[in-house]
Protein backbone atom coordinates (compact mmCIF):
# COMPACT_ATOMS: atom_id res chain seq x y z
CA UNK A 1 0.00 0.00 0.00
CA UNK A 2 1.24 3.65 -0.97
CA UNK A 3 2.78 5.52 1.22
CA UNK A 4 2.06 9.88 1.86
CA UNK A 5 4.01 11.94 4.15
CA UNK A 6 1.76 13.43 6.87
CA UNK A 7 2.33 16.78 5.10
CA UNK A 8 0.73 15.44 1.93
CA UNK A 9 -1.89 13.25 3.99
CA UNK A 10 -3.43 16.70 5.94
CA UNK A 11 -2.75 18.87 2.82
CA UNK A 12 -4.94 16.47 0.90
CA UNK A 13 -7.74 15.76 3.89
CA UNK A 14 -7.09 11.82 2.44
CA UNK A 15 -7.55 8.53 4.57
CA UNK A 16 -5.52 5.21 4.17
CA UNK A 17 -8.55 2.97 2.47
CA UNK A 18 -9.58 0.13 4.59
CA UNK A 19 -12.34 -2.85 3.42
CA UNK A 20 -12.25 -6.45 3.85
CA UNK A 21 -9.31 -9.21 3.43
CA UNK A 22 -10.17 -13.54 3.16
CA UNK A 23 -7.64 -15.07 5.36
CA UNK A 24 -5.26 -17.36 3.38
CA UNK A 25 -3.53 -20.56 4.34
CA UNK A 26 -0.23 -19.68 6.52
CA UNK A 27 -1.82 -16.49 7.41
CA UNK A 28 -0.78 -15.03 10.31
CA UNK A 29 -2.34 -11.82 12.10
CA UNK A 30 0.92 -9.94 12.41
CA UNK A 31 1.73 -10.92 8.56
CA UNK A 32 -1.57 -9.36 7.69
CA UNK A 33 -1.19 -6.10 10.04
CA UNK A 34 1.89 -5.49 7.91
CA UNK A 35 0.92 -5.83 4.83
CA UNK A 36 -2.21 -3.45 5.41
CA UNK A 37 -0.78 -1.01 7.58
CA UNK A 38 -2.67 -1.58 10.55
CA UNK A 39 -1.59 -2.16 14.51
CA UNK A 40 -2.46 -5.76 15.47
CA UNK A 41 -4.12 -4.64 17.91
CA UNK A 42 -6.47 -2.25 16.18
CA UNK A 43 -7.14 -5.34 13.90
CA UNK A 44 -8.35 -7.12 16.61
CA UNK A 45 -10.39 -4.68 18.05
CA UNK A 46 -11.91 -3.95 14.39
CA UNK A 47 -12.71 -7.64 14.15
CA UNK A 48 -14.27 -8.06 17.87
CA UNK A 49 -11.08 -10.68 17.93
CA UNK A 50 -9.59 -11.45 21.53
CA UNK A 51 -6.44 -14.30 20.11
CA UNK A 52 -4.94 -13.95 17.08
CA UNK A 53 -6.25 -17.27 15.87
CA UNK A 54 -6.84 -17.63 12.26
CA UNK A 55 -8.85 -19.96 9.87
CA UNK A 56 -8.49 -20.02 6.42
CA UNK A 57 -11.64 -17.80 4.31
CA UNK A 58 -12.48 -15.93 7.37
CA UNK A 59 -12.90 -12.58 6.71
CA UNK A 60 -11.42 -9.55 8.41
CA UNK A 61 -12.06 -5.52 8.26
CA UNK A 62 -9.67 -3.53 7.70
CA UNK A 63 -10.69 0.16 9.32
CA UNK A 64 -9.75 3.11 7.36
CA UNK A 65 -7.08 5.09 8.64
CA UNK A 66 -7.79 9.12 8.21
CA UNK A 67 -5.74 12.21 9.20
CA UNK A 68 -7.89 15.10 11.61
CA UNK A 69 -8.38 17.82 8.96
CA UNK A 70 -10.16 21.19 10.33
CA UNK A 71 -13.64 20.69 10.84
CA UNK A 72 -13.82 17.13 11.52
CA UNK A 73 -15.45 15.66 14.30
CA UNK A 74 -16.33 12.14 15.58
CA UNK A 75 -19.96 13.02 14.48
CA UNK A 76 -19.07 13.96 10.93
CA UNK A 77 -16.91 11.54 10.93
CA UNK A 78 -19.29 8.65 11.92
CA UNK A 79 -21.87 10.16 9.21
CA UNK A 80 -19.07 10.25 7.03
CA UNK A 81 -18.02 6.75 7.17
CA UNK A 82 -21.44 4.71 8.11
CA UNK A 83 -20.10 3.88 11.85
CA UNK A 84 -20.65 5.44 14.99
CA UNK A 85 -19.10 7.80 17.55
CA UNK A 86 -18.26 4.92 20.18
CA UNK A 87 -17.07 2.84 17.46
CA UNK A 88 -14.48 5.34 16.53
CA UNK A 89 -13.87 5.68 20.34
CA UNK A 90 -13.20 2.09 21.40
CA UNK A 91 -11.21 1.48 18.09
CA UNK A 92 -8.30 4.54 18.93
CA UNK A 93 -8.86 4.20 22.96
CA UNK A 94 -10.47 7.75 22.62
CA UNK A 95 -11.98 8.66 26.14
CA UNK A 96 -13.93 11.73 25.12
CA UNK A 97 -14.60 13.38 22.00
CA UNK A 98 -12.17 16.06 21.97
CA UNK A 99 -10.34 15.70 18.21
CA UNK A 100 -7.13 17.60 17.32
CA UNK A 101 -5.82 18.55 13.70
CA UNK A 102 -3.35 16.54 12.19
CA UNK A 103 -4.45 13.49 14.73
CA UNK A 104 -4.47 9.99 13.31
CA UNK A 105 -7.77 7.56 13.97
CA UNK A 106 -8.80 4.39 12.72
CA UNK A 107 -12.09 4.62 11.26
CA UNK A 108 -14.34 0.94 11.42
CA UNK A 109 -15.78 -0.49 8.50
CA UNK A 110 -19.18 -1.88 9.20
CA UNK A 111 -22.29 0.05 8.33
CA UNK A 112 -24.67 0.92 11.11
CA UNK A 113 -27.62 -1.63 9.99
CA UNK A 114 -24.84 -4.42 10.12
CA UNK A 115 -23.76 -2.98 14.09
CA UNK A 116 -26.97 -3.69 15.49
CA UNK A 117 -25.91 -6.90 16.80
CA UNK A 118 -22.92 -5.01 18.66
CA UNK A 119 -25.21 -2.52 20.30
CA UNK A 120 -23.83 -3.42 23.76
CA UNK A 121 -20.47 -2.37 22.67
CA UNK A 122 -21.84 0.53 21.76
CA UNK A 123 -23.60 0.80 24.65
CA UNK A 124 -21.00 -0.17 27.20
CA UNK A 125 -18.78 3.16 25.66
CA UNK A 126 -21.44 5.51 27.78
CA UNK A 127 -20.84 3.91 30.90
CA UNK A 128 -20.10 6.54 34.05
CA UNK A 129 -21.74 9.33 31.34
CA UNK A 130 -24.04 11.04 33.95
CA UNK A 131 -27.77 11.10 34.65
CA UNK A 132 -29.78 13.97 33.96
CA UNK A 133 -33.19 14.12 33.41
CA UNK A 134 -33.88 15.09 29.37
CA UNK A 135 -30.86 14.56 28.82
CA UNK A 136 -30.66 12.78 25.73
CA UNK A 137 -26.81 12.70 25.21
CA UNK A 138 -23.89 12.51 24.72
CA UNK A 139 -22.63 13.75 27.80
CA UNK A 140 -25.69 13.11 30.04
CA UNK A 141 -28.71 10.97 29.73
CA UNK A 142 -32.19 10.08 31.03
CA UNK A 143 -33.33 6.46 30.82
CA UNK A 144 -35.18 6.83 27.76
CA UNK A 145 -33.10 9.31 25.99
CA UNK A 146 -29.98 6.76 26.70
CA UNK A 147 -31.65 4.22 24.47
CA UNK A 148 -32.98 6.74 21.85
CA UNK A 149 -29.06 7.97 21.54
CA UNK A 150 -27.84 4.99 21.18
CA UNK A 151 -30.05 3.02 19.00
CA UNK A 152 -29.85 6.49 16.91
CA UNK A 153 -26.52 5.49 16.13
CA UNK A 154 -27.31 1.84 14.61
CA UNK A 155 -29.86 4.02 12.20
CA UNK A 156 -32.91 3.73 14.19
CA UNK A 157 -34.85 6.32 15.20
CA UNK A 158 -36.87 5.89 18.20
CA UNK A 159 -39.60 7.25 20.54
CA UNK A 160 -38.51 9.75 22.94
CA UNK A 161 -40.34 8.85 26.03
CA UNK A 162 -40.27 4.98 28.04
CA UNK A 163 -44.02 4.54 27.41
CA UNK A 164 -43.96 5.27 23.89
CA UNK A 165 -41.16 3.30 23.27
CA UNK A 166 -42.71 0.57 25.01
CA UNK A 167 -46.19 1.25 22.86
CA UNK A 168 -44.45 1.13 19.77
CA UNK A 169 -42.62 -2.02 19.83
CA UNK A 170 -43.38 -5.92 19.52
CA UNK A 171 -43.08 -7.83 22.80
CA UNK A 172 -39.86 -9.71 23.25
CA UNK A 173 -40.77 -13.14 24.58
CA UNK A 174 -37.55 -14.68 25.10
CA UNK A 175 -34.64 -12.07 26.51
CA UNK A 176 -32.01 -11.06 23.28
CA UNK A 177 -28.80 -8.87 23.49
CA UNK A 178 -30.47 -5.69 22.61
CA UNK A 179 -34.12 -5.97 23.77
CA UNK A 180 -35.91 -3.15 25.64
CA UNK A 181 -36.53 -4.16 29.13
CA UNK A 182 -39.12 -1.78 30.79
CA UNK A 183 -40.31 -1.35 34.76
CA UNK A 184 -43.00 0.76 36.41
CA UNK A 185 -41.19 2.70 39.69
CA UNK A 186 -45.03 4.62 40.03
CA UNK A 187 -46.79 1.06 39.90
CA UNK A 188 -49.30 2.44 37.45
CA UNK A 189 -47.19 3.13 34.16
CA UNK A 190 -44.34 2.58 32.23
CA UNK A 191 -41.73 4.87 33.58
CA UNK A 192 -38.17 3.78 33.43
CA UNK A 193 -36.09 1.84 30.34
CA UNK A 194 -33.05 0.07 30.01
CA UNK A 195 -31.04 -2.29 27.22
CA UNK A 196 -30.52 -6.10 27.80
CA UNK A 197 -26.92 -6.92 27.14
CA UNK A 198 -27.16 -10.54 27.60
CA UNK A 199 -26.39 -12.75 30.95
CA UNK A 200 -28.95 -11.55 33.13
CA UNK A 201 -27.54 -7.98 32.63
CA UNK A 202 -29.32 -4.88 31.54
CA UNK A 203 -27.79 -1.75 31.31
CA UNK A 204 -29.52 1.97 31.86
CA UNK A 205 -29.30 5.22 33.05
CA UNK A 206 -30.07 5.11 37.10
CA UNK A 207 -31.97 8.23 39.03
CA UNK A 208 -30.59 7.12 41.93
CA UNK A 209 -27.09 7.01 41.38
CA UNK A 210 -27.18 9.45 38.70
CA UNK A 211 -24.79 7.37 35.74
CA UNK A 212 -24.90 5.14 33.30
CA UNK A 213 -24.69 1.69 34.54
CA UNK A 214 -24.43 -1.97 34.40
CA UNK A 215 -26.77 -4.26 36.95
CA UNK A 216 -28.87 -7.27 36.99
CA UNK A 217 -32.21 -8.04 35.82
CA UNK A 218 -32.66 -10.41 38.63
CA UNK A 219 -32.04 -8.11 41.59
CA UNK A 220 -35.01 -8.03 43.90
CA UNK A 221 -35.65 -4.52 43.12
CA UNK A 222 -35.87 -4.90 39.49
CA UNK A 223 -37.76 -7.98 39.75
CA UNK A 224 -40.46 -6.37 41.59
CA UNK A 225 -41.46 -4.08 39.58
CA UNK A 226 -40.54 -5.37 35.86
CA UNK A 227 -42.85 -5.07 33.46
CA UNK A 228 -41.35 -6.99 30.36
CA UNK A 229 -39.66 -6.27 27.20
CA UNK A 230 -39.75 -5.50 23.99
CA UNK A 231 -37.57 -6.24 20.61
CA UNK A 232 -36.20 -3.37 18.06
CA UNK A 233 -36.59 -5.86 15.59
CA UNK A 234 -37.29 -3.43 12.18
CA UNK A 235 -35.40 -0.63 11.98
CA UNK A 236 -38.46 0.74 9.72
CA UNK A 237 -41.15 0.10 11.77
CA UNK A 238 -39.49 1.79 14.96
CA UNK A 239 -38.87 5.19 12.75
CA UNK A 240 -42.59 4.84 11.62
CA UNK A 241 -43.37 5.78 15.80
Amino acid sequence: MKRFSLGVFLWLGLAWAGGTYTVQPGDTLWRIAEEQNVEVEVLLRANGLEEANLEPGQKLVIPTRRVVVAGDTLWSLAREYGTTVAAIQNLNGLENDVLQIGQLLWIPGAEPEESIADVAVLARAYLGRPYRYGGSGPNAFDCSGFVQFVYRQLGVNLPRTAASQWEALPAADELQIGDLVFFSFSGNRVDHVGIYMGQGKFIHANSHRKEVMLEDLAAPWYQKVYLGARRVGNPQVAASH
